[in-house]
């Protein structure tokens, strides 16, 4: 009997033990995560998703992450490629999104959007992400967005080690993913690949049949020294179906095949100076039929439409940081240049020929964080933009951001910014575009002016942060339907926006986070407020994530489109120290918010559709 009870106690403190220890563990854990070592408080209203936060709600693909950002919502365009609409926009509305990975830019030039490139892309190689909101600093460079997204690869000093993991889904799609990072002597390695062939959901539309199944390969590579150097090179080729492209009765032939392509290559030198210079290719190509045929720019229908272009986009840059006593000064300077190269455009077999545009662009910026003392900073940033195209006028931009952080005490802190930038016109909006469209070579960059500020509370357990923004919008850029194109604006546009996100942790490895947003605007063209709810939970050795998007209904010349609510809910364990068994169901009600494609049909397509995921994963 003795021995029984010594026996139970025993058990007892080598649990308690073996719990300490992994409570000790997860503390450093997240003391040393990634992210806290690159988030930047002063660019903007933060949003971070952890490396544990992307495991543990399964995100994938970069889209499972773009669902959930406040005051955007998530929709699907003609071809079946994901977008994101900031509040209240129409459909014709191009959002001018920063995407990075690590420190160089993803830059489109067929497109502009980069996520309509990489809205699909997996994330497997990827450690954590950051979003910036509310004016964006001036000081990342490049030219300037109204959203920043940073993703930052997985370090492989921290991983070491080589992984497989494969996704199988109930629409029979299937992924693939390897993944080797680690050190030799002063030197790092990262290399990842994927294969996938993604299957969706078929659609009727007029008795054909719409489909966006496609094949996806993508790899990226990193090569580094630290405080030395960095090689980068990353890749992407999406071949798939068309969906509905742009007619209403496609053929089943339809295809659009994207590729797009980057090497970068950055080196550290003393005393804070940077340079960096990049190569980047990208692809588009398409075979498009439709039996009823679709209306041109002109008013005339075509049966056949073939293009084949691609884009050559070349950028160096140079950064210096100074430090003084009160001072961190940044000076870059950057010259970018975008080459679109039409190889083919034929309608209804017959050729037509364009110039090759170029558009250079010669940037200078800088920004100055004055500290008052360690619970004041100000700062100011300014950027100047000058463009030389080979279609359009040449022009000078401008851009300033003010900025001032106060941290009032250990829980409470606001940051404030006053922005002035621009909206440059895109090349389809300008200079080339599809044939339903025209080209407006007159379109002048819109003016915005942005006043925004952010409140936050944190301690150990409870962060709440409210947020507002008011926007003024000179020379807005709207679409004509009656001339087809693109034109400025008469009358200022304005916008408000409100938020309020908090997060309740309820020990180490149990936290809920709940969002919730609305826009104000003269008329929506898109879902103007919206609800987000997050639950992480761990359960024994279950690692278990549940989560709610909700978007508001709203009208597109009178047709009602419902309101959006996804539910997600995905399970994880560790069947090993080498293998990891998962499982998501993604749209479980299969009430998403819904895209309209087809405004004389009132089709309507779900950006996420209804479908459960099974991954195994193991580690060598």
């Amino acid at each position: 009997m003795k021995f029984l009870v010594i026996f139970q106690l025993l058990v007892v403190y080598i649990f308690a033990q073996e719990l300490n220890l992994e409570n000790l563990l997860k503390k450093y854990q997240d003391a040393e995560s990634l992210y806290k070592q690159t988030k930047q408080e002063n660019a903007g209203f933060l949003v971070t998703y952890s490396r544990e936060d992307l495991e543990q709600m399964q995100a994938y693909k970069l889209k499972d992450v773009l669902k959930t950002i406040r005051l955007y919502t998530m929709q699907t365009n003609s071809f079946g490629i994901s977008e994101i609409k900031t509040v209240g926009a129409s459909t014709k509305n191009l959002m001018p999104l920063k995407l990075y990975i690590d420190d160089f830019e993803i830059t489109s030039f067929v497109k502009e959007n980069p996520l309509a490139m990489y809205e699909n892309m997996d994330i497997y190689f990827i450690d954590h992400i950051e979003i910036y909101q509310g004016g964006s600093s001036i000081a990342f460079g490049n030219e300037v967005g109204s959203m920043v997204i940073r993703l930052y690869t997985k370090d492989p000093k921290r991983e070491n080690s080589k992984s497989f993991q494969v996704s199988v889904d109930s629409q029979n799609s299937i992924d693939t993913r390897v993944f080797d990072a680690g050190t030799f002597g002063q030197y790092k390695y990262l290399a990842y690949v994927d294969i996938a062939k993604e299957k969706f959901k078929k659609y009727n539309l007029n008795n054909h049949t719409l489909s966006k199944d496609l094949k996806r390969y993508q790899t990226h590579f990193k090569f580094s020294k630290e405080n030395d150097f960095d090689v980068e090179f990353n890749g992407i080729l999406n071949d798939g179906d068309s969906f509905r492209g742009f007619g209403t009765s496609p053929s089943d032939e339809n295809r659009l095949k994207k590729s797009y392509a980057n090497i970068n290559f950055t080196k550290y030198f003393v005393n804070n100076l940077k340079f960096s210079c990049s190569l980047s290719g990208e692809n588009s190509k398409a075979t498009l039929n439709d039996d009823v045929g679709f209306m041109l720019a002109n008013n005339t229908r075509a049966k056949n439409f073939n293009f084949n272009i691609h884009s050559k986009i070349s950028k160096i840059s140079l950064e210096k940081k100074i430090s003084l006593e009160k001072h961190d000064i940044l000076i870059g300077t950057q010259f970018l240049e975008k080459k679109l190269t039409i190889n083919e455009y034929k309608i209804d077999e017959k050729d037509l020929s364009f110039n090759t545009n170029k558009v250079k662009t010669y940037m200078f910026y800088f920004e100055d964080m004055y500290n008052f003392d360690k619970n004041n900073l100000i700062s100011f940033s300014g950027k100047i933009d000058n463009y030389k195209n080979t279609i359009t006028k040449d022009s000078t931009e401008y851009s300033a951001r003010l900025a001032y952080i106060n941290i009032l005490n250990d829980n409470w802190k606001y940051k404030v910014f006053l922005t002035k930038r621009y909206i440059y016109p895109s090349n389809i909006q300008n200079s080339f575009t599809m044939p339903i469209y025209n080209a407006n070579e007159n379109l002048e960059s819109s003016e915005v002016k942005m006043l925004s500020g952010e409140l936050e509370y944190n301690d150990e357990k409870y962060k709440i942060s409210i947020g507002y923004a008011y926007k003024e919008i000179e020379k807005a850029f709207i679409f004509n339907l009656v001339k087809k194109q693109y034109e400025n604006k008469n009358s200022t546009v304005y916008f408000q926006r409100v938020y309020v996100r908090s997060e309740y942790n309820f020990n180490m490895y149990n936290k809920i986070i709940a969002e919730v947003y609305k826009g104000y605007k003269k008329a929506y063209n898109s879902s103007s407020s919206g609800l987000l709810i997050q639950l992480f939970n761990k359960i024994g050795k279950f690692s278990i994530y549940n989560e709610l998007v909700y978007r508001n209904g709203y009208s597109i010349a009178n047709i009602n489109v419902d309101a959006g609510y996804d539910w997600t809910m995905s399970v994880a364990y560790p069947l090993t120290k080498q293998i990891n068994l998962k499982l998501k169901c993604e749209n479980i009600l299969d009430k998403a918010s819904e895209s309209l494609i087809d405004r004389k049909t009132q089709f309507t397509v779900a950006p996420v559709e209804s479908k459960m995921v099974m991954t195994m994963e193991y580690t060598f």
